[in-house]
């Protein structure tokens, strides 16, 4: 890991990075290494590492330094400062970013939602989220069949039914 880059990310926090995130940093899950973004599994949207949860602490210093730069007004145009205490983490590739809150002892990821200038809970601490991406972007086979689709339409057509009987 870069000690540079961690040591200008602590002055931007004002406090030590989370434990449980330079774990992940120092021991990034296997699965997700090299993994692509795109559908046609080629490198065209870049990397999990790079964008959803990046890798490389220079990136990550990186994409802090560019959150802190200006500010973002919200939909009635209040500007609104990136908080000090989030260390974005990744991005969704949307504009959207994933961070920490520093502050808290074991901290939730949260998206912050460029648009409505909102931050959402995406995952309970940072192996949820990992666990997350795992099953989003990893395990999931676009072309495989939609499991229980049929069941849903079978049930759909059968509460169709059932109503129309009683019209």
């Amino acid at each position: 890991m870069s000690k540079a880059a961690i040591e200008q990310l602590v002055t931007m926090l004002g406090q030590p990075l989370p434990s449980e995130y330079l774990r992940v940093l120092a021991d990034y899950p296997e699965v997700l290494k090299n993994i692509p973004r795109a559908i046609d599994d080629s490198d065209s949207e870049g990397m999990i590492e790079d964008v959803e949860l990046i890798r490389d602490l220079a990136s990550v210093l990186e994409i802090n330094q560019e959150a802190r730069d200006g500010s973002v007004p919200d939909p009635e145009g209040i500007e609104h400062f990136w908080p000090d205490q989030l260390l974005v983490i990744g991005e969704t590739g949307e504009g959207d970013y994933y961070c920490l809150d520093v502050d808290e002892p074991k901290p939730c990821v949260m998206q912050f939602n460029h648009q409505s200038v909102v931050f959402e809970v995406v995952a309970e601490d940072l192996q949820d989220f990992v666990e997350m991406l795992v099953e989003v972007m990893v395990e999931f086979d676009p072309n495989a069949p939609d499991e229980g689709f049929e069941d849903d339409l079978e049930d759909e057509d059968q509460l169709n039914e059932e109503s129309e009987g009683t019209l």
